[in-house]
């Protein structure tokens, strides 16, 4: 009987399903579609994920070492993570540049997301499952303007401590960089610098 105190439990995030994003990745300009622009950035962690940090079952590798960015056309606040806010994200790879298309026009980053906890696992009647995802805070809004084909927002770098709060963010202009390795990819296409720009929470 001692066994029946002990339950097989979902995640949080393992049983809410993370739903397929609207923004998809984009690799050449053949495949970018009518009225949609090229984002071109990069997200950094500081300090990076240690090994082991992420517990992720085998259905949800591929948000390892990765941050999930909820976009909005107007700027509000994300509470939770939940399914709704997170069919419209970037997912961004830290420490490597994302190409993603979206609708041609002005956005926000409303909130930054890494899933920590999404595996099935043996836990005791009264132990609480651990928060699916731990939050990277701050808001910023990208000008995207009328014939825009490929805009760059340059690189967010969120600083966190040792609770995973955000002690700090810096948007890094890499622009020189991200520009050569575009032209790889979309030559033909011009790249416009358009960093994402803080935007204050209690506007």
């Amino acid at each position: 009987m001692r066994a029946l105190r002990w339950l097989l439990v979902v995640a949080p995030l393992l049983a809410a399903c993370v739903p397929e994003s609207s923004i998809k990745p984009v690799d050449q300009p053949a495949a970018l579609e009518a009225d949609r622009v090229v984002l071109v950035g990069k997200v950094e962690l500081h300090p990076a994920l240690r090994p082991g940090e992420q517990k992720l079952g085998d259905s949800y590798r591929e948000f390892a070492d990765e941050a999930l960015l909820v976009v909005d056309a107007g700027p509000r606040p994300v509470y939770e993570f939940s399914r709704g806010d997170l069919k419209s994200r970037i997912d961004a790879p830290f420490g490597k540049l994302f190409y993603v298309q979206a609708p041609a026009e002005p956005f926000y980053i409303l909130k930054g997301w890494v899933v920590m906890n999404a595996e099935v696992k043996v836990m005791g009647p009264n132990e609480i499952p651990p928060d699916p995802a731990a939050p990277l805070e701050g808001m910023f809004r990208v000008d995207v303007r009328p014939g825009d084909k490929a805009v760059y927002i340059g690189t967010i770098q969120y600083y966190r401590d040792e609770f995973f709060s955000t002690e700090k963010v810096v948007v890094k202009d890499d622009y020189a960089a991200a520009s050569k390795e575009f032209q790889k990819r979309f030559g033909g296409l011009t790249l416009r610098k358009s960093l994402a720009a803080p935007v204050s929470q209690d506007e």
